[in-house]
């Protein structure tokens, strides 16, 4: 059955999972890097997140509630603990010095893991994967693949912006 579904999946599914893949291997490293290379990630991740949330739980304002509850708790205790160890803005040069860090590659991974998962699920026990346990657990899901990565993003930005206002001479 395994070997069915990787065979019937299409071939850009691989292929995305490889690009996400090579740029969760690229955080893991120390780099110096555009503030809107930045954003990439996180956006990306937002848009995969409620591209899943939607076609998982449109109609459901609990799940909604569960999803929005989890992301909003994720994505405040991800910009808190980013704090500003690891993240040191350059606005002269329009980039953004960040530590590497493992977290980017198991999110990428976790969000694709848990679309290719609903997905499986979809087609094998259609009405196992409309009931209301499974629509709230994979909610709760998408609202941390949300959360956790904008909260960060949020914080680099507060904190580039904080660096550019202080590089900004008063005006007399």
């Amino acid at each position: 059955m395994l070997q069915q579904m990787i065979i019937h999946t299409p071939l850009w599914v691989w292929a995305f999972l490889a690009f996400l893949v090579y740029r969760g291997w690229l955080a893991g490293a120390d780099r110096e890097t555009p503030l809107l290379k930045v954003a990439l990630i996180p956006l990306l991740l937002l848009v995969l997140s409620l591209n899943g949330l939607y076609q998982q739980a449109h109609a459901d304002a609990r799940a909604l509630a569960v999803a929005a509850l989890a992301a909003l708790v994720s994505g405040v205790l991800s910009a808190t603990a980013a704090g500003r160890s690891g993240i040191t803005p350059y606005p002269d040069r329009g980039t953004v010095w960040l530590r590497g860090s493992w977290l980017p590659l198991l999110m990428m991974v976790g969000v694709f893991a848990v679309k290719y998962g609903v997905a499986v699920l979809q087609v094998l026990y259609s009405t196992y994967v409309q009931g209301t346990l499974f629509t709230l657990a994979v909610s709760l899901l998408y609202g941390l693949f949300m959360g956790v990565p904008v909260g960060r993003l949020l914080r680099i930005l507060h904190l580039y912006r904080q660096a550019q206002s202080s590089a900004t001479p008063a005006a007399a």
